[in-house]
């Protein structure tokens, strides 16, 4: 297995001790990368320093 998701995504399961079917496996897997691709438009953003995190949190 090369999919790094489906590869992620088994050993969680595994784990954490669930037991699903291959077609469960594999559902679970499609939600994972859809995930990820809306995570991967985020990382792509270049938003300015003044957005930046603080350096440190003051209430």
């Amino acid at each position: 297995m090369t999919d790094p998701i489906a590869s992620y995504v088994h050993a969680a399961l595994a784990l954490q001790g669930y037991q699903f079917d291959a077609a469960q496996q594999a559902a679970i897997v499609l939600q994972f990368s859809r995930i990820e691709a809306v995570a991967q438009s985020f990382l792509q953003l270049q938003l300015p320093p003044a957005l930046d995190a603080a350096p440190v949190f003051r209430p």
